[in-house]
């Protein structure tokens, strides 16, 4: 699987996670634990970015 490929995926699984939010019916705890999965989607993409891109630091 290539970077856009990846990149595309966790877009569009922290895309459908955004959409759920928007759900009147969801209860408190459901969106802080949706958000918290929007968040590390986030940290995700930066981490797939980071590695594309091979920023960031190397350890030995």
């Amino acid at each position: 699987m290539d970077y856009l490929e990846v990149k595309e995926r966790l877009e569009a699984s922290k895309l459908e996670l955004m959409n759920r939010m928007q759900d009147t019916h969801l209860l408190e705890d459901e969106k802080e634990n949706i958000q918290k999965f929007i968040e590390n989607y986030d940290y995700i993409i930066e981490l797939t970015d980071m590695n594309h891109f091979e920023r960031g630091k190397v350890v030995h």
